[in-house]
């Protein structure tokens, strides 16, 4: 996992983290295991702004 990050939610191979690398934190998933990450958004704000209800 690259430094500084906060880790939200993972499972030990999948994580998805605050980004502190470039100063302020993006939202990044990052898949340790294959050594290949993801900015899920540029920041937490807009992150939240994104999330939509599960529909089973």
């Amino acid at each position: 996992m690259p430094s500084p990050s906060v880790l939200l939610a993972g499972d030990g191979h999948t994580w998805v983290a605050l980004d502190y690398r470039e100063g302020e934190p993006c939202v990044t998933w990052f898949d340790v295991e294959l050594e290949t990450e993801l900015v899920l958004a540029p920041d937490f704000r807009t992150f939240l702004a994104g999330l939509s209800p599960w529909v089973g």
